[in-house]
């Protein structure tokens, strides 16, 4: 199953000058489900392993995927004619903090990315306009990724931001590029909750 790209703080190469889409960055966990027009959705896992309903984190993740979700990507793979695809959601409550959950939280489902078959992610543009009807993360519009911008994120003064940060998008396929920048916030958060080390390894993921 197609894992989700590391995202880096820096646009790469002639792309750090272009302008780029904005989205919140929801603060939970990466989780990603696979589709064939066959098999229908045959498996789903974390960011790095594949998991079931059993998990006993993760599991309750399938039930909101299958009530939400599962009906309207299928719908829209069948009417593009995709040969297959994994869709890519972040799991996470109203307490949830680098990917660690509290039990008694009701939790969301928001799809943030999808990856037909052969074609890599979505580009920006077309994502919002099959999904943007679904829950997904908070689309903040077109912005210049300099260090401006990332100043001002990190200093929680871009409207529209949960708390962790947010995600830049430009291009398309595999020629699609990202970046993330980050709330000084939620990192001393992380820092004091975890410590220094493995607080830093969940700010870098």
């Amino acid at each position: 199953m197609k894992s989700y790209p590391s995202i880096g703080r820096k646009l790469k190469g002639k792309q750090r000058e272009r302008k780029v889409h904005v989205f919140d960055k929801l603060d939970g966990s990466n989780l990603r489900f696979e589709w064939d027009p066959k098999k229908g959705w045959y498996r789903w896992g974390s960011r790095r392993r594949v998991i079931d309903a059993t998990h006993p984190i993760l599991g309750g993740a399938w039930k909101l995927f299958v009530e939400e979700l599962a009906s309207p990507l299928e719908r829209i793979a069948r009417n593009n004619r995709w040969q297959g695809m994994v869709a890519f959601a972040e799991f996470h409550g109203p307490n949830s903090l680098a990917g660690h959950h509290v039990e008694t939280d009701q939790k969301k489902l928001s799809l943030f990315d999808v990856a037909p078959s052969r074609r890599g992610l979505l580009g920006p543009e077309e994502f919002l306009e099959l999904f943007g009807e679904l829950e997904t993360p908070g689309y903040l519009g077109v912005f210049d990724w300099d260090d401006e911008f990332v100043a001002m994120v990190r200093r929680n003064a871009l409207a529209g931001v949960t708390f962790e940060g947010v995600i830049a998008k430009a291009g398309s396929g595999h020629g699609l590029v990202m970046a993330k920048a980050k709330n000084q916030a939620w990192i001393d958060r992380v820092l004091k909750l975890y410590g220094e080390e493995a607080g830093q390894k969940m700010i870098d993921s």
